[in-house]
């Protein structure tokens, strides 16, 4: 099938359902750099997170990159894309190594949103070569996109020199799916109370069998009943650096945002105007959740906040 003939069925049938069914069935699209603006954009650092860990065996250290696009509906990644070590002031070490095998001339991969590339880095380490400190590991596209540099949990030494320098690069992609409300299960934690306001921790947990993705803020209301009939306004969406960014859940993996339930005696009658609520209903992606809680909130301003997705229980990073 040709590339005009693929973009035509993306405008025609929707990007990311076209492009999940192609990377499953292993048909991967590919786009030439110079048409790649017109179709969407490059997969942005600011819109990737990363997470690295180290591991190491006789001989050698391998540094594994899980990035994750929090890109919607889709962007692209680059192909060949290249890694480099770093030290800890930013100094690059060795040359910059593409996976193995690559392509000899650059294109670029439509991946949809949650999807994540892994790469392997591996080095020699400590065998006939001199070495050199490694604190961040920068990668790097083809063209003007801006690098993304990722730290280590640890340093690293590379070899840099001697008769069996080398670094090599293994590199994977995946589509991750939206987790939908048949994947997950959900649950609030022990509240904590300070200054006025009450914290419980919104807890997603995937019980399916495969992987989802959840990123950004929960939609959270109150319910006056069971059955609906939202009271007040929805949750305050409160920003802070280290959260939001896009989480791979495995099975039976968990996530978790901090709720905040400010006491209503806080604010004006008049403008507050109590009520109780017997239930929240809380959307995540595509999933829509509704649990009980009994709870006080304003029904003129919103008394509830919430903060965006963090792995793990606690709701905080």
């Amino acid at each position: 099938m040709s590339h005009r003939t693929v973009l035509r069925l993306l405008g025609r049938r929707g990007t990311g359902v076209i492009m999940a069914l192609s990377l499953l069935a292993g048909l991967v699209t590919t786009i030439s750099a110079t048409s790649a603006g017109a179709v969407t954009g490059a997969c942005l650092p600011g819109q990737v997170s990363a997470v690295a860990s180290v591991s190491s065996r006789p001989g050698g250290t391998t540094a594994q990159l899980v990035m994750t696009s929090r890109q919607f509906p889709h962007c692209l990644w680059a192909v060949p894309t290249g890694y480099q070590f770093l030290s800890a002031s930013g100094a690059t070490i060795g040359p910059v190594v593409y996976p193995v095998p690559h392509p000899l001339t650059t294109h670029w991969v439509a991946l949809n949103y949650g999807f994540q590339v892994l790469a392997r880095v591996t080095t020699m380490s400590g065998v006939n070569c001199s070495t050199q400190s490694a604190a961040k590991v920068r990668v790097s596209a083809p063209g003007q996109v801006s690098p993304l540099d990722v730290g280590l949990p640890s340093s690293i030494a590379v070899c840099v020199g001697g008769t069996t320098a080398w670094t090599s690069v293994v590199e994977s992609r995946a589509v991750v799916p939206r987790c939908d409300t048949a994947q997950l299960s959900l649950s609030i934690g022990a509240p904590n109370g300070a200054a006025g306001t009450t914290y419980y921790p919104l807890r997603v947990r995937n019980s399916a069998r495969v992987a989802c993705s959840i990123s950004g803020f929960a939609l959270v209301r109150a319910w006056r009943t069971m059955k609906g009939n939202p009271l007040g306004p929805v949750a305050r969406r409160v920003s802070l650096p280290g959260y939001g960014a896009a989480i791979r859940l495995a099975p039976g993996d968990s996530a978790s945002a901090l709720l905040g339930v400010s006491n209503v005696g806080n604010y004006p009658p008049r403008t507050c105007k109590p009520a109780a609520a017997v239930a929240l209903s809380v959307s995540a992606a595509s999933a829509h959740l509704i649990v009980p809680l009994s709870l006080q909130v304003c029904t003129k301003q919103a008394s509830l906040s919430v903060r965006a997705w963090v792995p793990g229980l606690s709701g905080q990073v």
